[in-house]
């Protein structure tokens, strides 16, 4: 049964795991198999979840891609569709579909490494601090980080000037890991999206406009779900409307 996302948001205690589900969670409508928590606490949770799907691989342009079987089936018909137009639908690198925990991990690490030493030498953060910073647990990480952003004005994103989540997905938050999110390099044309759309395929992390999220469901649909049309540069995602009733 799918459920409204506002029914979802109503359990969330943790102001980190909020922040997280206003960012990734419109993955929790899809017909497909949702996660069972908004970040996963390690990779063990990861493999444990992800050896109950169903899961398919297919070549996507240059990459073979891992996803799970639904959402593989919508995109290979979109791909299908787009041939027929004389276009195509590619991924856009070797992990544009289905990631490890460890993967995840990688990705955060290389941004909250290059964030420490920007605000070290700018004596922004004290080096004893940092150094805590870096012993943390990744999942322990996240807090830290969005708070130190929050609060301090310290940034950890790619340029050091925007939040750390516009560059990067949190450990064990990411959708990859679900097997429902695929990165396209054809992103910038719009009968790509409008052939995704048609099969379930959205962007539902404002700004990353690559990543499209397989949700399942009409976009007629949507607004019933918990979440809104969001317009910006342009692109439209559909995210969750954390100012509902």
């Amino acid at each position: 049964m799918i459920k409204h996302l506002r029914d979802i948001a109503r359990a969330i205690a943790s102001p980190v795991e909020m922040r997280l589900f206003a960012e990734y969670g419109a993955i929790f409508v899809t017909t497909a198999t949702p996660p069972p928590r908004i970040i996963f606490a390690d990779s063990s949770e990861v493999e444990l979840f992800q050896s109950t799907l169903s899961i398919s691989r297919a070549r996507i342009g240059d990459h073979t891609i891992t996803l799970q079987s639904e959402a593989m089936d919508a995109l290979i018909r979109a791909a299908s569709e787009m041939n027929d137009l004389e276009g195509q639908i590619t991924a856009r690198a070797a992990d544009s579909g289905g990631r490890s925990y460890d993967e995840t991990v990688g990705l955060w690490l290389r941004n909250v490494t290059r964030g420490l030493e920007r605000w070290e030498n700018d004596g922004r953060i004290r080096p004893e601090r940092a150094q805590r910073i870096r012993e943390l647990a990744p999942v322990e990480q996240v807090g830290v980080i969005l708070e130190m952003e929050e609060r301090e004005q310290v940034f950890f994103g790619t340029f050091f000037d925007r939040s750390i989540l516009h560059s990067v997905a949190a450990p064990g938050a990411s959708q990859h890991l679900s097997l429902l999110a695929f990165d396209v390099a054809e992103y910038q044309d719009s009968e790509v999206e409008r052939a995704l759309n048609g099969r379930g395929w959205y962007r539902t992390v404002a700004n990353d406009l690559p990543h499209f999220t397989y949700l399942g469901l009409d976009e007629r649909e949507l607004p019933a779900r918990g979440l809104r049309r969001l317009e910006s540069g342009g692109q439209t995602f559909w995210v969750p409307d954390m100012g509902g009733e």
